[in-house]
């Protein structure tokens, strides 16, 4: 055993050769810094709400389009069905950057809204006070760590007094931790959700169970029952007092566990803006990506400890003729490999710290290596270095352990090692480079085309402010007024949403039950000069609310190209204004909708605040920007939070362009480190071929002719991983690209770049070391051999 543990031998082996050291650690200590980074994401993804105590309790309530509900429908569920213990209504991201003012400060806060059973639902710790208590008082508030620091700054923020509006102030009772790795999303301020009728303009807004789809309604079900049984019953019930229950019977009502909530799909992709979402297929491809940079490390070790073989034999032979068994010999070089893994794990989280914030930058979420350290997950990290120990260090053990010692003294063991798992683990490392340089050029070429696909309305060069922002409509209009003054603005509009936000959600019912479903925009005539609509056909209607009709809402209401009027419904008939073209709202993937305009000649007829001033701007337009965004912070005292139209269209690809960043990352790694596997490759290549290369110099060939037979037989390797990548390439990429209505056409140049650039990263890494072997004297390699 002491023999064992003696590894005085293997230190000085490494000490030896450094550039053997150095690779070798570099590689695995990289390979394991990313698999660290990605096991922490996808651990917290995974884990996200399962910390709440009563979480296998806890549902949503869903009508399988939409999560949100209406205000005060959990109470009615509680009183009705004995299967529910309590309820907990949550309004999220409704008042998100909701103005607030303190002396000089003009601040904006998200405020969450709840019952005072929100604590019993969410595990949310509290910093400052008691969760049964913090939200008994009708205007008390619980801040957030983040908001406390940002508005309280070194006061002490309990007991103080933060006020909404005129109507509404609230007192801080309890601070609790930012909220993360959860459904909810991050809030400022929550308070009780009896207050909401004082944050709307119209007190009403949110009775009677109007604003469906902005309240979620979380039941928690009593032990032992199953309030899911119930949902058919519940649907009848619905049905009794909520309109769209009553006249669209193909709603449902479904009870989704909190604990699958977070990946959880609707049919509309708007039905859960108010919650956090996970990505399920962005977690399954990092899960991917860590575990082939996981197998790529163990390849790239091996191939390094096998063209070693040579040395380390001489030391194993000596150690066989002094009494080792093999038993023992194999067990040593488990032992360094395992060592070896210790030691580059160790680099690989001290990187990992490292580059912590920058993942987390791209992975738009906290890594926190940190809290990944408890008893449980450290034994796993202790087995899975072991494991990964022994896998690397199997295949050369085996063939050093079973190395006859007269063959190495004799010199013959290093002819009979033969390749083959090098050969195939080169084959294998160039093959799944190439699908990754062809992914990563997929993928580029599919979101530029998205983002710069032609959207029928204007985006370049339009700043969009969010007028919701803004305290009153006097403000909106003061900050209009200042904005037209400024040389490098053109034109200045207000509407009611965008294309790109799609405005409102109307649906027109009729006497013979038809019903269509719009989108509505109101806007002046300077926001739609300024997108840019395109007006097929103008009746010059002379009303101050003109009804513009796009083409699929003509097709859809089965009006002819000369119809004068058109039956709203609720907004009644009236004077059709004119036919505008289609355009695409939100970006080119969103499925669209039949859409009437209501224009109005001045932004005051809006009659509602301005929901978005849009900003024409000319000439350079960052410096545009900031000559807006220094009026909006004059007018306003709030920092500037406007975007260009073509910014948010960019952004609607967020995922999209994360994904694609991760498989460039990726396929850089892994051209690194097959660049490693092939230099280790091509060094014991050279090693087993010194004799018979420098036998072929000896009889005439010359060094160029040596040197392009290594080099080819390299480079076959290359063409061989090519062959095989093509068929993967065509089947996963096509696989990919049909999950988007808009897209391109796998080229062959995808293919044929991927695989020139491997096979140029392959030359340039074997040319060097072949040309040294191609011109070396070949005396000294027989002598050595």
């Amino acid at each position: 055993m002491s023999n064992l543990l003696n590894l005085k031998s293997f230190f000085k082996f490494l000490a030896r050769n450094k550039g053997y050291t150095i690779i070798d650690l570099f590689g695995l200590s990289v390979s394991l810094m990313f698999v660290i980074l990605i096991a922490t994401y996808v651990t917290s993804e995974l884990t996200t709400d399962r910390y709440h105590e009563n979480v296998d309790r806890t549902y949503v309530l869903t009508d399988g389009e939409y999560m949100g509900s209406a205000y005060q429908i959990g109470y009615r569920l509680e009183e009705r069905y004995p299967e529910i213990e309590k309820v907990c209504h949550v309004m999220t991201r409704v008042f998100d950057k909701t103005p607030l003012q303190k002396g000089d400060m003009n601040l904006t806060a998200n405020l969450m809204l709840a019952d005072t059973t929100f604590f019993d639902f969410f595990s949310f710790p509290l910093v400052r006070g008691d969760k049964n208590t913090v939200l008994a008082a009708r205007n008390s508030a619980v801040i957030s760590q983040s908001f406390a620091n940002r508005y309280f700054a070194d006061e002490d923020p309990m007991g103080k007094t933060i006020r909404i509006n005129d109507k509404l102030s609230l007192t801080v009772n309890g601070i609790m931790k930012d909220i993360s790795n959860s459904v909810i999303p991050y809030q400022d301020i929550l308070f009780r959700i009896e207050n909401v009728h004082l944050l709307a303009e119209d007190e009403g807004v949110f009775g009677n169970y109007n604003s469906y789809g902005a309240t979620n309604v979380f039941v928690m079900q009593r032990a032992g029952a199953d309030i899911t049984a119930r949902s058919a019953d519940i649907r009848e019930y619905f049905a009794t007092f909520l309109r769209s229950f009553e006249e669209d019977k193909s709603k449902g009502i479904h009870f989704v566990p909190l604990k699958k909530l977070y990946f959880w799909e609707q049919t509309s992709p708007w039905g859960m803006y108010t919650i956090e979402r996970g990505n399920w297929q962005f977690v399954m491809i990092l899960m991917s990506v860590g575990l082939l940079i996981l197998i790529f490390a163990i390849i790239n070790y091996v191939n390094l400890t096998v063209a070693q073989t040579g040395f380390r034999a001489k030391e194993m032979a000596t150690r066989r003729l002094l009494g080792s068994s093999r038993k023992e010999l194999f067990s040593r070089l488990i032992m360094e490999s395992t060592l070896m893994t210790a030691v580059s794990f160790l680099f690989g989280l001290l990187l990992a710290f490292v580059f912590a914030p920058y993942a987390g930058n791209l992975l738009d979420r906290k890594i926190d290596l940190l809290g990944m350290f408890t008893p449980l997950n450290s034994m796993i990290v202790i087995l899975l270095i072991a494991l990964t120990g022994f896998i690397s260090g199997l295949l050369p053990a085996i063939v050093i352990s079973n190395a006859k010692p007269i063959e190495v003294v004799r010199g013959t063991f290093r002819k009979q090692t033969k390749m083959v798992f090098s050969k195939f683990f080169i084959v294998f490392q160039n093959t799944i480079t190439i699908c990754l340089i062809a992914a990563s050029l997929t993928m580029f070429l599919q979101v530029r085309y998205m983002i710069k696909a032609p959207l029928g309305y204007n985006t370049t060069n339009i700043i969009d402010i969010n007028g919701m922002e803004l305290p009153d409509e006097q403000t909106c209009f003061t900050l209009m007024n200042e904005l037209k003054q400024l040389a490098s603005v053109d034109r200045v509009g207000a509407g009611l949403g965008t294309p790109f936000n799609m405005g409102m959600n109307y649906t027109a019912r009729y006497a013979d039950g038809k019903k269509i479903s719009f989108q509505m925009l109101r806007c002046d005539k300077s926001y739609a000069g300024i997108l840019g609509f395109e007006f097929l056909r103008d009746n010059h209607v002379a009303n101050s609310s003109r009804y513009y009709l796009t083409e699929s809402a003509m097709r859809a209401l089965e009006l002819s190209d000369d119809a004068s009027t058109v039956d709203l419904s609720h907004w009644g008939t009236q004077p059709l204004a004119g036919i505008v073209r289609d355009f695409q709202l939100r970006n080119i993937l969103q499925q669209n909708s039949p859409m009437f305009i209501i224009l109005k000649d001045n932004p005051k007829d809006l009659e509602d605040k301005p929901w978005n001033i849009l900003v024409e701007v000319s000439g350079d337009p960052y410096v545009a920007r900031q000559k807006v965004a220094d009026t909006f912070k004059q007018v306003t005292g709030m920092d500037f939070t406007g975007k260009f139209m073509d910014e948010q269209v960019e952004e609607s690809f967020a995922v999209q362009e994360r994904t694609l960043t991760i498989v460039v990352i990726f396929a850089f790694i892994a051209i690194l480190i097959s660049l490693l596997g092939l230099l280790a490759m091509s060094t014991y290549f050279i090693q087993q071929r010194s004799s018979e290369i420098a036998v072929r110099k000896v009889f005439g060939s010359t060094d160029i002719q040596v040197l392009v037979r290594l080099v080819k037989a390299f480079l076959t390797y290359v063409a061989i991983a090519f062959i095989i990548a093509i068929p993967l390439i065509w089947h996963f990429m096509n696989g990919w690209l049909v999950d988007y209505s808009y897209r391109i056409t796998l080229s062959p140049w995808i293919f044929v770049v991927s695989g020139l650039f491997c096979l140029l990263v392959s030359f340039v890494t074997v040319f060097i070391q072949s040309y040294q072997a191609a011109t070396t004297n070949p005396v000294e390699n027989i002598k050595d051999n």
